[in-house]
């Protein structure tokens, strides 16, 4: 499957393992403070795990629950969208999306240029759009 927002010609890598870290702290942060609707999502955090990421490099990794062995499909419900700085000091977006009730996805995209690490939870702020893509 190709990413939607993924640099052109790029595409999604089987990967199968356990959430970082940091990836976690991301994820439970943007649950958090993303629309209200997100918190609604929190008990399916223990259970998240990574299941592809993008080729590019960047840190995107889509995401599946419990014993599921593949991201859902369909429409996106946008959970969280911010604007963030990586340590690096490159600007990136951050969305958490959600499909068919499930957690999906940790979209980590460029502001201009590739991006290789997420940003620090502090830099993070709002960054307005509408929240269903399909």
């Amino acid at each position: 499957m190709v990413h939607k927002n993924a640099s052109l010609g790029a595409y999604t890598i089987p990967d199968d393992r356990q959430l970082k870290a940091d990836e976690r702290m991301l994820i439970e942060w943007l649950i958090a403070n993303g629309i209200p609707e997100a918190k609604n999502y929190l008990p399916q955090l223990d259970g998240l795990h990574v299941v592809s990421r993008c080729s590019c490099g960047c840190p995107t990794v889509d995401l599946a629950v419990a014993n599921a062995q593949a991201s859902t499909m369909g429409p996106s419900r946008i959970l969280a969208d911010f604007l963030g700085v990586t340590p690096e000091g490159q600007q990136v977006g951050v969305m958490l999306h959600a499909r068919e009730g499930k957690i999906s996805e940790l979209e980590i995209y460029p502001m201009g240029q590739t991006v290789g690490s997420l940003p620090k939870i502090e830099t993070l702020n709002p960054f307005d759009r509408p929240r269903d893509w399909a």
